[in-house]
């Protein structure tokens, strides 16, 4: 009774203060095998686990896509310094049971929640491919002569991301992922369903794929067809200010994981500015186009394209294949560069290749609740090794690792 007491009034001290700081109070358990008879070890090494539990659950209460089921956490190995910082940890029980000590204990979680869906971001360093942008209307691309549009986009939105710190990206502005724009992202498959996966993106060995399509890019007639009249026309091309000098952009972006190809990010931007060029070339990275209000507003809409990429994959998690597996010991193509250090834990992904029914292949990605923890991180690949000798895991080379 008077434990009892004692653990309520804790959790009242507790939720006091992370009511104001928006911490999360979580309970949570722990265990470690008593090696030698050696009590105090085993239970450092609980508590230890079971602080690694309580911080991963505080993440789970806050993010929307987390959740524990039958009693296990989803995602149970993330690196804690991902997710936050514990304090106030009390052990408010602990047993015995076979060869190891349990442990549970109460503490105060304060997460770092900077991703719309309420998850932490993660730091690690991601490797990102953008492609070009096809015209849907290729027509459209004649006045002006901006046939080059779509791997200017994708020359300007990769020189934007040349420094960042967060975001590898490679251009490849010669490469067109969707070869029919008018029903971009979705492609029919051999046996005639619909899907908006890519096909064959992991021999391009990056994370997370950029693309899209410039939809409209004509000039913009608020008026409606009329017959011509040669006085009006002449007219309306000396009043510089009417609307009839407006053109049209609109543009689509989508964003595919290249480990599996699904989509995880779709949208569409636009917008119009006047263009007073007429049979004059001007070309995206020329000062004609920069000094019309029209290739003014489109930079400044490919601005918010940029950042809104940022945005979306500095939520997204850090992903990795595995490319050499030896007992417990694995290695990963991704290393100091990409802001790995010793210590990181990273979640293993078994990898299952399957057939639809024309046979064409398509993975499946299962959490397999192990975890890779880093102990030689180089600069291009790094190693460590798992928490589980258990071969039902059967961790192979291209099975992945991931940041949550």
């Amino acid at each position: 009774m008077i434990h009892s007491l004692i653990r309520f009034a804790f959790i009242l001290l507790l939720l006091i203060p992370a009511a104001q700081a928006s911490d999360v109070i979580v309970e949570a358990e722990g265990r470690a095998m008593i090696l030698n008879s050696d009590l105090t070890s085993a239970r450092r090494a609980a508590i230890s686990d079971a602080s690694q539990a309580a911080s991963l659950q505080a993440a789970a209460r806050i993010a929307t896509t987390q959740q524990i089921r039958d009693g296990i956490l989803e995602i149970d190995n993330m690196s804690i310094s991902t997710l936050g910082t514990l304090s106030d940890v009390e052990v408010v029980d602990e047993w015995v049971q076979g060869q190891y000590l349990f442990v549970r204990i109460l503490a105060r979680v304060a997460v770092e929640t900077t991703c719309p869906n309420g998850s932490a971001s993660s730091g690690y360093r991601k490797s990102v491919v953008i492609t070009s942008f096809p015209l849907l209307s290729p027509a459209q691309a004649s006045t002006g002569g901006l046939h080059r549009l779509g791997q200017d986009l994708t020359d300007h939105l990769s020189n934007r991301f040349a420094q960042h710190k967060n975001l590898e990206v490679h251009n490849a502005s010669q490469l067109n992922m969707h070869p029919n724009p008018a029903t971009a992202p979705t492609h029919m498959l051999d046996d005639g369903t619909l899907t908006s996966l890519l096909r064959h993106t992991e021999q391009m060995n990056v994370q997370y794929i950029v693309s899209g399509v410039i939809r409209d890019i004509a000039p913009h007639n608020p008026q409606g067809p009329r017959e011509s009249n040669v006085l009006v026309d002449l007219y309306n091309q000396l009043d510089t200010a009417s609307a009839r000098h407006m053109r049209n952009f609109v543009m689509d972006l989508f964003i595919h994981d290249a480990f599996s190809g699904a989509l995880i990010h779709q949208q569409q931007y636009a917008t119009a500015g006047r263009w007073l060029l007429r049979e004059q070339r001007a070309d995206f990275n020329s000062a004609d186009f920069q000094q019309q209000e029209y290739g003014q507003k489109v930079r400044s809409l490919l601005n918010q394209v940029g950042s809104d990429i940022e945005t979306t994959l500095r939520c997204t998690p850090f992903t990795a294949r595995i490319t050499r597996t030896d007992n417990d010991r694995v290695w990963i193509n991704a290393g100091q560069l990409s802001g790995l250090s010793a210590g990181d834990r990273l979640s293993v992904y078994r990898r299952y290749t399957h057939y639809d029914a024309m046979h064409n292949p398509y993975s499946e990605l299962l959490n397999t609740r192990v975890t890779l923890t880093l102990d030689n991180v180089q600069p291009t690949f790094a190693s460590g090794v798992i928490n589980s000798t258990d071969s039902s895991a059967n961790i192979q080379q291209d099975d992945i690792v991931k940041s949550h």
